[in-house]
């Protein structure tokens, strides 16, 4: 039977979402890409399920913490409730603005795709079992994560963001002006900094699914900020990348508030830095 039309089924992904749902014939022709089949290995090592993740021990212990642990916790992780599902949301215009500048760039957004609606669906999860935020549906549970994220990092998801995409979906802007504030603004430096934070806050294994969890979606993260990379290197657009990435990504990583210490939300901004200068996009002194 002629495959031509059959499309792959992805949990992850709403069929014929934004040029999203890839038939096989084309997923089959995209091996001619030799840096294509770079990622696929690398989101192949990576796959985690979100759902299979033990929160049991997470939920008992969370009202055992100190109150002004989980206020920054619930911070973060309502911060990352909101965010994710921004980022899953927003991703769409990329991957149908892409699909008529470069194959490749297009089945990647596919898979970022894929990997941040995981990521909101854990960040879900951790709202519901451990935060437990009120809420019967994931839309309500979100509504009430709102209450706890600071304004800064509500107006980078919530205006900024969907203001970019909707620039992109109308061509006033290009593909490689998105990708300068989603993958190293928002992912290179805000995601970063959270990251990191909560990673650094749960060390001691007080939250040991939280932790496995960012541990996972940080491993993702950094594939979705080395494919910004990639992007912006070959564009070779060194005066535009430091007016609209490094100049913007200290005001972004402060967005957490007192959340992220500031050492945090250096070591983020540096790590943005450094990335640009291996690819020899921004100067060594720049980065130091």
């Amino acid at each position: 039977m002629a495959q031509d039309n059959k499309m792959i089924v992805d949990p992850y992904i709403p069929a014929g979402a934004g040029g999203l749902s890839v038939p096989v014939a084309d997923r089959s022709e995209l091996s001619i890409f030799p840096r294509l089949s770079t990622y696929s290995q690398i989101v192949a090592k990576l796959q985690w399920e979100p759902t299979s993740i033990d929160l049991a021990a997470d939920a008992r212990a969370w009202p055992e913490l100190p109150l002004e642990r989980r206020r920054r916790l619930t911070t973060l992780l309502a911060g990352f409730r909101v965010a994710e599902d921004a980022v899953a949301e927003h991703l769409t215009p990329f991957a149908d603005v892409a699909e008529h500048v470069d194959t490749m760039m297009m089945w990647i957004f596919f898979l970022q795709r894929r990997d941040e609606d995981r990521h909101a669906l854990f960040f879900d999860r951790v709202a519901a079992e451990v935060l437990q935020l009120p809420g019967d549906t994931p839309a309500e549970r979100r509504a009430a994560a709102r209450e706890h994220v600071p304004p800064a990092l509500l107006e980078l998801f919530e205006v900024r963001l969907p203001a970019a995409a909707a620039d992109l979906a109308a061509q006033r802007t290009g593909i490689l002006d998105g990708v300068r504030l989603y993958h190293m603004v928002l992912e290179g430096a805000v995601f970063t900094a959270g990251q990191r934070a909560l990673l650094d806050d749960l060390a001691d294994g007080a939250l040991p699914g939280v932790r496995e969890g960012v541990e996972h979606v940080e491993l993702d993260e950094r594939w979705h900020v080395g494919f910004g990379v990639r992007c912006l290197t070959e564009a070779q657009d060194r005066e535009t990348l430091l007016d609209h990435v490094l100049a913007r990504a200290t005001q972004a990583a402060a967005a957490w508030g007192d959340a992220v210490p500031a050492a945090t939300r250096e070591f983020a901004v540096t790590l943005c830095r450094r990335r640009l200068s291996i690819t020899g996009l921004v100067e060594a002194s720049t980065a130091a």
